[in-house]
C-alpha cells in the first residue's frame, strides 16, 4: 500500500510538473503539501500552515490529505482546506498568483468501494467573507492537477488573507463516501520549502512613507502625516522639526537621528534596532512620543554643563533617564565625562538618599538600574552630554514619595520618565495634592543650587500656562504628611519649545503680575518671587506660594515672609491678589549675608501696570530706595537678622478721576528734605490733604494759585510713606510719595 501511494506521488509530481502554467510575479509564501504542513514566506510577511475545517477529516498517506466530504451538490460551509497569509505592520500584501497542487482520490477501481472525493471544488477568501469565487473547478479528475490562477487580491495594511478550498460532490461507493482530497508536492521547492503544494506571488508593498540613502518617496513626514506610517530601509535619517507619524520602522541598516529642535510624535508602534537617537542643546531637547508599542531601544543624548572637580558648588544638575532600564555600569563606560576623582571612584552621579538626607555618588560597584521617574544629580567634565540607552515609558508611571528621614524629610528626588516634555500644567493638576501645602511645585536649579532653586508652580502658570518640563529634567517635591504618590500619565507628554523656562517679558493681560528680587554679592546671587494673579491673597495660598527648599533660607539669601498669619516661614515665592497693586503693598523681606559682605539689591525682573512703584525700606538706616530708578547697596556691619530690617513696597503712583485738569501737576520730595513740592498751575481754592498709612489726616491747608511753586512743610511727620491728595471742587489728584 505505501509503495502505491509512494508511485502515485511520483507520477503526480512528473504530471504536475509537465503540467504547470508560466507565472509571474515574485514567490511571496509557500505550503507545503506533507502529512505534517510547513510554510516558508517573503520578508515582512507571515503564513498559517494548511488547516481542515471541522467538517473534514484526516486521512492517511504523506500529503496533506482529507476525508469525509460532502456529497451534496452544494457547499457545505464546514467543509474546507485553510491557510493564510498575513502583512507586516505598515505592509500589504498584492498576490497576483495561486497556483495549488492537488488530487481526487481514489484512482483505479478503488472509488466503486470507497467512492471519489469532491468533483467540485471552489476557492474563495475572507476579503469578502468567502462570498465570492477565485477559482472553480466542476469536474476534479482523480489525476494531479497543478492550475495556476490569475488573481488582484490586496490585504490592508497589516492585514490576513484567509484562503479556503471548499469541495463537495464527493461520490459514494459500496463501503460509503470514503473518497478524498489531497494538496500535494508537485509544485516543488518554493522559497527554500520542498514538497510544495500552494505557492503565492506578488508583492509586498509598504503602506506609507519610504525613506532611502537620503531620498523619500513619496515625501517626507510633516505635521500632517499623522496617518502615514514611515519606514527607514538603510541611511541617517535626520529630523530637526515637529513631524507625527503612525507607524514608524527602522531597518537595522539605517538609523534616526532626531534633532536637539525636532520631535517625532508616533500614534501607532515604533520598531527599531537600537537605532534611533535623540539630541538636546542647552535650551533644545528633541522629543520623542509613542502612543503604542516600542520594539527595541532608544538613544537620548541629554545636555550637561561642565564641572571639572568632585567637590565644591556648580554646574551640577538634576537630571533623570529619558529612557530606562540600563544599569549604572553600562551607563558609565559610555559616559566617560562623569565628574569623578583620580581614582574613578565615586562618580558624580546618583539619587538622593532618604534615610541619609544627602544625595548619593554611584562608584564602580554600584550596578543600580535606571528607573522611570527616578531623580539623580550629576555633573559632567565638559559641556557635552549623557548619552541614555533604554526602553521609551509610553505608559503611566507612579512613583512614591515619602515623609521620612533624618533630615529633609518631606523631599524626594524624582524627574520627567519620558522621552519628550510633559505640561507642567497637567502634572500640577494630577499631583498638587500629594504635595505639602508650604511647598507645593517642582523644585530644580541649573548648575548651583547656591543660587537659589527654580520653582514651577500654579502661580508660575498664571504667567505661562503653557510651561513644560524637559526631558531628562529632575526635580525635588516635598510630600504631605504619610506620604504620597506622585503620578506621571502619557497624556501630559507634549513635543515642546526650546526655553520654555525663561522669563520673557511680556505686556500685562488678566490681571497677572510678576516680580523677581535679586541679591548679588561678587559672583554670588540669589533671588525671592512675586507673582500678582487672580487667585491669591496675603497669606498662604497651598500650590500658589512656596517656600524656601529645606525649609530655612542659607547662608546668603533673600526671602520674604507672609504679610497676613505670618508663621516664620522663609517663602521662596509669595503670591498676592491682582488688586493688591491697586493699594499699598508692604512685604516684610528676609536676607542673610555675612559681616563684611557688600551687597546689592535689585530688581531682576518685572511685569507689573507701568503706575507701579516698588520701594526697598531698611528700617537700621531710616531710608527708602526707589528700585525702579537704582539698586540699594550697603555693607554687612553685622550677620544680619532674617527678617525685621527690610520690607518691600509696592504702591501705585498716581490715582486720577475724571478729567480733572490736574494732570500736569508734579508732586515730589527730595532726598533728605522735609519739604513737598507741588509745580504746576493750580485751580483755585486747591486743597492739599497728607494722610499716613493708617488713613489718618495730617495736613490741611489750602495752597496758594497764584504761584507755580507751592511748597508744604512735612517736619512735624516722621519718614516713611504718605498720601497726597490735591482736591478742586470735583476734580482730585492722589499720589503716594516717601518722606526721606
Amino acid at each position: 500500500m505505501a509503495n502505491r501511494i509512494l508511485m502515485k506521488q511520483m507520477m503526480t509530481i512528473c504530471l504536475s510538473t509537465c503540467m504547470a502554467l508560466p507565472f509571474f510575479g515574485q514567490d511571496i509564501a509557500a505550503f507545503s503539501g506533507t502529512k505534517t504542513p510547513e510554510v516558508a514566506t517573503a520578508p515582512n510577511i507571515t503564513a498559517a500552515p494548511l488547516t481542515r475545517g471541522p467538517g473534514l477529516t484526516v486521512s492517511g498517506g504523506l500529503t496533506f490529505n482529507s476525508g469525509n466530504w460532502t456529497t451534496d451538490k452544494s457547499i457545505d460551509l464546514r467543509d474546507y482546506i485553510e491557510w493564510s497569509v498575513t502583512a507586516a505592520p505598515g505592509y500589504i500584501i498584492n498576490i497576483t498568483e495561486l497556483q495549488i497542487n492537488f488530487d481526487r482520490d481514489p484512482d483505479g477501481f478503488s472509488h466503486f468501494f470507497t467512492g471519489n472525493g469532491p468533483a467540485k471544488i471552489r476557492i474563495r477568501t475572507s476579503l469578502d467573507d468567502f462570498k465570492s469565487d477565485i477559482y472553480a473547478h466542476d469536474k476534479v479528475s482523480n489525476s494531479g492537477q497543478s492550475p495556476t490562477i490569475e488573481t488582484a487580491l490586496r490585504s490592508a495594511p497589516g492585514d490576513t488573507i484567509i484562503f479556503r478550498l471548499y469541495g463537495f460532490a464527493a461520490n459514494i461507493g459500496m463501503l460509503g463516501p470514503l473518497g478524498t482530497l489531497d494538496i500535494e508536492g508537485g509544485l516543488g521547492t518554493v522559497l527554500g520549502l520542498e514538497n510544495t503544494g500552494i505557492r503565492l506571488a506578488g508583492k509586498i508593498i509598504y503602506d506609507g512613507l519610504q525613506y532611502t540613502d537620503g531620498t523619500w518617496i513619496p515625501h517626507a513626514p510633516n505635521a500632517k502625516t499623522a496617518g502615514e506610517n514611515v519606514i527607514i530601509f538603510n541611511g541617517i535619517y535626520k529630523e530637526k522639526n515637529h513631524v507625527q507619524v503612525k507607524n514608524l520602522i527602522v531597518n537595522p541598516e539605517a538609523g534616526v537621528m532626531v534633532q536637539k529642535t525636532g520631535a517625532i510624535t508616533v500614534n501607532g508602534d515604533v520598531s527599531t534596532a537600537s537605532n534611533i537617537t535623540l539630541h538636546s542643546g542647552e535650551d533644545e531637547y528633541s522629543s520623542l512620543i509613542v502612543t503604542g508599542n516600542v520594539t527595541g531601544t532608544v538613544k537620548y543624548q541629554r545636555q550637561m554643563k561642565t564641572k571639572t572637580l568632585l567637590g565644591g558648588s556648580g554646574n551640577e544638575l538634576l537630571v533623570s533617564a529619558p529612557v530606562t532600564g540600563e544599569n549604572f555600569n553600562d551607563f558609565r563606560a559610555r559616559n566617560p565625562n562623569i565628574v569623578t576623582n583620580t581614582t574613578n571612584t565615586p562618580f558624580l552621579y546618583g539619587p538622593f538618599e532618604k534615610g541619609k538626607a544627602a544625595y548619593t555618588n554611584y562608584s564602580k560597584k554600584d550596578n543600580a538600574v535606571f528607573t522611570p521617574a527616578t531623580g539623580y544629580k550629576a555633573a559632567a567634565t565638559n559641556n557635552g552630554s549623557f548619552t541614555y540607552k533604554g526602553t521609551v515609558n509610553t505608559s503611566a508611571v507612579h512613583k512614591e514619595i515619602s515623609n521620612s528621614g533624618p533630615a529633609l524629610t518631606e523631599w524626594n528626588l524624582i524627574g520627567n520618565p519620558y522621552p519628550s516634555y510633559i505640561k507642567v500644567s497637567d502634572f500640577l493638576a494630577v499631583n498638587n495634592a500629594q504635595f505639602a501645602p508650604v511647598s507645593s511645585g517642582m523644585y530644580t536649579f541649573n548648575g548651583d543650587v547656591s543660587q537659589g532653586w527654580s520653582i514651577y508652580n500654579l502661580a508660575y502658570l498664571t504667567l505661562y500656562p503653557n510651561a513644560e518640563l524637559t526631558p531628562g529634567q529632575g526635580f525635588m517635591v516635598a510630600s504631605k504628611n504619610g506620604g504620597g504618590l506622585v503620578s506621571f500619565n502619557p497624556t501630559m507628554r507634549t513635543a515642546g519649545k526650546p526655553n520654555e523656562f525663561s522669563v520673557d517679558k511680556s505686556p500685562v493681560e488678566d490681571k497677572v503680575g510678576y516680580l523677581r528680587l535679586k541679591l548679588e554679592s561678587g559672583v554670588h546671587n540669589y533671588h525671592t518671587e512675586f507673582y500678582f494673579n487672580e487667585h491669591s491673597t496675603k497669606g498662604l495660598d497651598p500650590g500658589y506660594d512656596a517656600g524656601i527648599y529645606g525649609g530655612k533660607a542659607p547662608d546668603f539669601a533673600i526671602f520674604s515672609h507672609l504679610v497676613e498669619n505670618n508663621k516664620v516661614l522663609d517663602m521662596a515665592i509669595q503670591s498676592f491678589a491682582y488688586a493688591d497693586l491697586a493699594h499699598e503693598l508692604s512685604i516684610p523681606i528676609g536676607l542673610n549675608a555675612s559681616k563684611g559682605q557688600r551687597v546689592t539689591i535689585s530688581i531682576a525682573d518685572a511685569i507689573l501696570p507701568e503706575e507701579t512703584e516698588v520701594y526697598l525700606e531698611d528700617k537700621w538706616t531710616e531710608t527708602f530706595t526707589h528700585l525702579n530708578l537704582a539698586d540699594y547697596q550697603f555693607i554687612a556691619n553685622s550677620e544680619e537678622p532674617d527678617s525685621g530690617r527690610f520690607f518691600l513696597h509696592l504702591v501705585k503712583a498716581t490715582l486720577t478721576y475724571g478729567d480733572t485738569g490736574l494732570n500736569d501737576l508734579q508732586i515730589f520730595t527730595t532726598n533728605g528734605s522735609q519739604t513737598l513740592h507741588i509745580e504746576g498751575k493750580l485751580k483755585p481754592d486747591t486743597i492739599i490733604t497728607v494722610y499716613d498709612t493708617q488713613g489718618r489726616r495730617l495736613i490741611n491747608s489750602q495752597l496758594d494759585a497764584q504761584i507755580e511753586n507751592n511748597k508744604v512743610d512735612l517736619s512735624i511727620v516722621s519718614r516713611g510713606m504718605y498720601l497726597v491728595k490735591l482736591r478742586s471742587g470735583s476734580m482730585e489728584k492722589i499720589k503716594n510719595i516717601f518722606v526721606y
